[in-house]
């Protein structure tokens, strides 16, 4: 899948207004997600990523950095604040859209390391995407 098919489908699952939107609810769930794994993990899946789309992970990352403990509400306010969405809905729709299409993203067995270190309450949104 390249970078653009990726924010497609974001587009098209999530109902949001064009790519450029796409791509900046997709930079808030990847940076939400990826803060919330190991840094071992994440560059595990991130490796998998076309490069346009490693690049939007990365953005913002810290060195030395621990994972953040995010439960779902925690998770969809911070992607409600980094993507400047009005509500908490707009939030779970486009995490849920970004959560499919990186899992289509990823290996089997990498998408259940991913699931493997989210809380019990995330792992649900994860799975149903």
């Amino acid at each position: 899948m390249t970078a653009q098919s990726f924010y497609r489908r974001v587009l098209h699952e999530a109902g949001r207004p064009g790519l450029a939107d796409a791509k900046r609810v997709t930079a808030a769930v990847f940076h939400a997600l990826r803060d919330r794994l190991t840094p071992d993990e994440a560059d595990q899946a991130v490796a998998q990523l076309p490069r346009p789309l490693k690049l939007l992970w990365w953005e913002g990352e810290v060195d030395g950095r621990r994972p953040v403990k995010l439960h779902t509400k925690q998770f969809y306010e911070r992607v409600r604040g980094e993507a400047g969405l009005v509500s908490e809905r707009e939030a779970r729709q486009v995490t849920r859209a970004v959560f499919g299409a990186l899992k289509e993203q990823l290996s089997p067995g990498e998408s259940d390391d991913v699931l493997t270190q989210l809380p019990k309450d995330l792992k649900s949104v994860w799975e149903d995407a």
